[in-house]
This record gives structure tokens, sequence and C-alpha cells, in this order.
């Protein structure tokens, strides 16, 4: 019997990472009380959004562990797409460096907000557009696991598609930023000071601030 020596890819961790995301959504599904076709639905109508929101279910697995994975995602299709620009080979601690960074911004950006709207006490208003913001990333988290899959293994990471893909998601996230504040219009513009300090502190400041730290 002959033994063959098995060859070690670098880029085996980054099917692990989308298997551990895969197993952690299925998980999920299936302890869940949340059917996935309504969470899936939000990506067209409200309806979910609102009865989840009357019904307290912002805490459900399959939510918290749909953002998990959109951090998740979301940070791989971000290192990915950064190395093939540069062309070099994806590594690992690499990748943990950027899920760490990102992870934070989203933690601080979200305390942050928690913190503005306590201090001024509009915590209702915040605490609606953040549930909102939470169930889009919860669907969005299986369209970037999909499309990390697609550019990964059907195009084998090349800088054309996974540019291509990088514009796609880069307006569909910023899409769907202004129909979360179009929707809430109504309820900010009502108080026009909440409505500018929500912008510049909560949506404004954090993304310059980013910017300014990635082109130092």
């Amino acid at each position: 019997m002959n033994f063959e020596l098995r060859h070690i890819s670098p880029n085996d961790w980054i099917t692990i990472t989308l298997l551990i995301c895969i197993v952690i959504l299925a998980v999920a599904k299936w302890f869940s009380s949340i059917p996935l076709g309504d969470l899936l639905s939000s990506y067209f109508k409200d309806r979910f959004i609102k009865i989840s929101k009357s019904n307290g279910e912002s805490t459900s697995l399959l939510l918290i562990s749909s953002q998990v994975v959109y951090g998740i995602s979301l940070s791989l299709f971000v290192y990915l797409f950064y190395q093939s620009r540069i062309a070099s080979p994806p590594q690992f601690i690499n990748f943990i460096l950027v899920l760490t960074f990102i992870v934070t911004f989203l933690l601080g950006k979200h305390y942050l907000g928690k913190l503005i709207a306590n201090l001024c006490h509009f915590e209702e208003i915040v605490e609606v557009i953040d549930h909102h913001r939470n169930i889009n990333r919860s669907i969005f988290s299986f369209g970037l696991l999909l499309i990390n899959c697609i550019v990964i293994y059907a195009f084998h990471m090349e800088q054309i598609p996974f540019l291509i893909a990088f514009i796609i998601v880069a307006l569909f996230l910023f899409t769907y930023n202004i129909i979360l504040i179009y929707t809430y219009r109504a309820l900010l513009i009502s108080a026009p000071f909440y409505f500018i300090l929500y912008l510049c502190a909560l949506e404004i400041a954090p993304y310059l601030l980013l910017y300014k730290y990635i082109m130092l």
C-alpha cells in the first residue's frame, strides 16, 4: 500500500472559515423559532422587521448568529479584496487582524450611538434604527457568504471579479443605508437636532475617521 502525503494549501483556512460560517447559520436556523424565509423576505419588504421589533425577537439566535457571520464574511471579503490588489498570498493572521479591526469598528460605532443617544435622550429613535440595521446585516450575511464563495472558487480570487464584486457590495450597502434613513425620515426630521446629530456623529464621522486611518 502506497502512502501519499497530502499537500496543505495555504488557502485551506479560507475554506474552513466559510464552512464555519455555513455551520453557524445552519445550527442557528435549526434551533431558532424564526423561519429563514421570513428573515430573507426583508430584502424586499419590511414586514418582518416590524413584527420582530414588536415581538422582541431582536435577540433571536438566528439574528445574532447571522450578524456574527456578517462580520466574518465582510472581513474576509475586504481582506481578500485587498490581497488581490497587492497580489499577495492571503495569510490567516492578517485576516484575524482585519476581522478584529472591523468588528471593533462596528461595535464601537454601535456603542457610540448608544452613548450619544443616552446623553441626548433619544434612545428610542436610535433603538428603532439599530434594529432595522441589524436585520439588514443579518440578511446581508447570506449574500456576502454567497459572493465570497463565487469570487473565491468560481473566479479563483482574480482581481477584476473581486473589483466588480466590491463595487456591487459597496453600492448595495450604500443603497440600503439611504433606504434606512429614508424609511425613518419622519422620525428623524421631527427632531432636527437629533437628525443632524445622528447623521454627523453616527453615520458620517465614523467612516471619515476610518478613511483617515486607512490613508495614513
